[in-house]
């Protein structure tokens, strides 16, 4: 039998968002982490209140992998002034489904390579065209905790 108690820790303090990256280029290109709107790519949300920010990345089909990953804030929801806030080396290519990469910063590395930032983002670099990942993003220790930050999305 379930809990009778709903209760509500981890999604009161941290905000997680899942997108699938299937972006037909082997280009740099923003994951789009904006709750999906037809017509609408937003590769960048808002800091927020929010003090602590990660990325995972996994690959979901193909085999060429990845040759950049990285955290990057900006001053607009479209990344004008976009920068590297945390790069993962790729030193080992996560080029076989169900291989990751993690990365993680804080809102003092934001601040410290771009002071006015007022998002943030994640740029993926996919070795092949075909390749497909899945993208995790965590916006996490808001300053005021608030129920629901992370809920369902079923289209």
């Amino acid at each position: 039998m379930a809990s009778t108690t709903a209760a509500m820790h981890l999604f009161a303090d941290a905000e997680i968002r899942m997108r699938e990256h299937d972006p037909d280029v082997d280009t740099d290109l923003f994951v789009d982490l904006a709750e999906p709107v037809a017509g609408q790519a937003t590769a960048f949300i808002p800091l927020g209140n929010f003090r602590r920010f990660a990325a995972l990345y996994m690959t979901s089909v193909g085999t060429g992998g990845l040759t950049k990953f990285a955290i990057q804030a900006a001053t607009s929801v479209a990344g004008a002034g976009a920068v590297d806030v945390a790069t993962h080396a790729v030193g080992s290519i996560p080029n076989a489904v169900g291989d990751f990469l993690v990365l993680e910063c804080n809102i003092e590395q934001v601040r410290e390579v771009l002071a006015t930032a007022t998002h943030i983002g994640v740029l993926i670099n996919l070795v092949t065209s075909t390749d497909e990942g899945v993208c995790t993003f965590i916006r996490a220790e808001p300053v005021y905790k608030v129920a629901g930050l992370t809920a369902d999305y079923v289209s």
